[in-house]
């Protein structure tokens, strides 16, 4: 059962249905198989190391809550290496025998990561088993996030699940699935069938045309993750649970630290909250040098995270010296456009087309996961490598105009829709159910077909 798919929304639809015939107290035990189930659709091996890994920390935060203060250290460091190392050795795995990583492992291994952590900062562990295995395991965000911490989910569930319908939940939901939907098949995969298109053959190609393509892989890749997130947050919220939001406008973002803020919200955040603010805190006696560290730690992280490739690597690492470059700028910035009202506008646009293109740069590395392929993208666009002679109107009408349309809504979109909310206006007073079938029709026209699977998938 795809994810996604026709027989997916079939399932999810009677799914919604008996999880509200239910009685309350059997809601987080049904939920519960339920994710278990299509866990075990998507990868059925995939559903053995989230139950023992998931019991592990049950377990585990449980111990260390019960623990003297003099065991509770290493007791929280041999539960945190189990953990961390059971994702080390797959990543490893995945990236020189090439053995698939178990769906989500990502992703609720840094759940059940943060969990320990706060049970040893003084969270009160979880004491129901069911609700705390569906913590990890819920189905909406068990295949690329986001990255929820547990006392906000484990609240959720202990009060909603026994509370009365939320229709307005319910309505909030199936917009956020629809609008998910249309940024993933509307718009990513029309940029997804262009940059297949020139990837098939880069050196036949203009550096120009090139320098478009990485241009179009930043805004590829917020189209399809910030759809699926969309989606995994409107499922949720059928079932009753807010997710942590994922982007907010990264595309108005002045700096590379502030877009790292509004980009995959739930891990930069988890970054910040458990190794950079910990490790800026017991550097603060290096001063700057403790800074530099803690950032360039944490970007790497972020980078490796994604999988152990020299690409994956190098990304961290550039983002990690433009974050510090950033940093240690900012007095001088401040100082050079806080002049006036026109040079702080004019720093404000500067800001966001520079740091617009630095985070396409990246995405060279990102989206071209061999070393060799990558560096010969970059000389190429640089005019280090002969330049190709085809452009992109050499490709087929429906895909050049398919990403001609896409590139600057995507762009819209993701510099937070300004603009739009004297527009609505004039549309209040029509019924819901008339915009959701307006845009159901739209989805119905529009999408691509045979569209590819979700980028973050595979983490």
């Amino acid at each position: 059962m795809a994810f996604l798919s026709i027989e997916f929304f079939a399932f999810l639809t009677i799914a919604a249905l008996v999880f509200y015939a239910v009685p309350a107290a059997w809601r987080t035990h049904y939920l519960l198989a339920i994710s278990y189930l299509v866990c075990a659709t998507w990868s059925p091996i995939s559903a053995i190391p989230l139950l023992l890994i998931s019991l592990f920390a049950f377990k585990a935060g449980v111990t260390i809550a019960a623990a003297s203060d003099k065991a509770r250290k290493p007791l929280l460091a041999a539960s945190l290496l189990v953990i961390a190392g059971t994702l080390v050795v797959f990543k490893f795995l995945d990236s020189t025998e090439n053995i698939l990583l178990p769906l989500g492992l990502s992703y609720y291994s840094f759940k059940l990561l943060s969990y320990l952590l706060e049970v040893y900062w003084g969270e009160a562990p979880a004491t129901d088993i069911v609700a705390f295995l569906l913590y990890p395991s819920f189905f909406p965000q068990i295949v690329a996030g986001p990255i929820q911490r547990a006392p906000d989910f484990l609240a959720q569930v202990k009060e909603r699940f026994s509370s009365p319908v939320c229709p307005a939940r319910i309505e909030e939901g199936f917009y956020l699935i629809l609008g998910g939907l249309l940024l993933k098949f509307v718009l990513a995969d029309r940029l997804t069938l262009f940059i297949t298109a020139i990837d098939a053959n880069p050196s036949a190609y203009t550096r120009t045309t090139l320098a478009l393509v990485a241009c179009c892989y930043t805004l590829q890749l917020y189209a399809d993750f910030a759809g699926y997130t969309n989606i995994a947050l409107g499922l949720g919220k059928l079932f009753g649970v807010d997710g942590p939001p994922n982007f907010a406008a990264p595309f108005a973002a002045t700096t590379l630290p502030e877009m790292w803020r509004r980009w995959h919200i739930s891990l930069t955040s988890w970054i910040a909250d458990y190794i950079f603010l910990p490790l800026q805190m017991a550097l603060r006696d290096l001063r700057q040098l403790g800074l530099i560290i803690s950032v360039a730690t944490s970007m790497i992280l972020v980078g490796v995270w994604h999988g152990f490739t020299v690409n994956f690597l190098a990304f961290g690492a550039y983002h990690a010296f433009f974050v510090c470059l950033t940093a240690l700028s900012t007095g001088w910035r401040k100082r050079f456009f806080g002049r006036s009202r026109t040079t702080l506008v004019a720093g404000q646009m500067i800001g966001i087309a520079a740091t617009f293109m630095l985070m396409t740069f990246s995405q060279i590395f990102w989206h071209l996961r061999s070393w060799g392929e990558a560096i010969d993208r970059v000389w190429h666009i640089a005019g280090l490598s002969p330049n190709g002679s085809l452009n992109v109107f050499s490709l087929p009408n429906n895909v050049v105009n398919g990403a001609i349309v896409s590139m600057p809504v995507i762009l819209f979109v993701g510099a937070g829709c300004p603009g739009l909310g004297w527009i609505r206006k004039p549309f209040v007073i029509v019924p819901s159910w008339v915009c959701l079938a307006f845009g159901l029709l739209l989805l119905s026209v529009l999408h691509v077909q045979s569209g590819p699977g979700f980028i973050y998938g595979q983490f």
